[in-house]
């Protein structure tokens, strides 16, 4: 689970950095980019909590 929450939260941050390229779609990258990182943020603290 800890492999998902680095991916949903690299994915989201590059999702994000992308929308300052596409400004016709920003608000959408904004907005599935940071879904994305706090998605991974939550499964990798699952991850962490579930191992202690």
């Amino acid at each position: 689970m800890m492999a998902l929450g680095v991916f949903c939260v690299l994915a989201g941050v590059s999702m994000a950095a992308g929308s300052l390229w596409s400004p016709r779609y920003r608000a959408i990258l904004e907005v599935m980019g940071g879904s994305l990182f706090l998605a991974g943020l939550g499964f990798a603290g699952a991850d962490l909590t579930l191992a202690s």
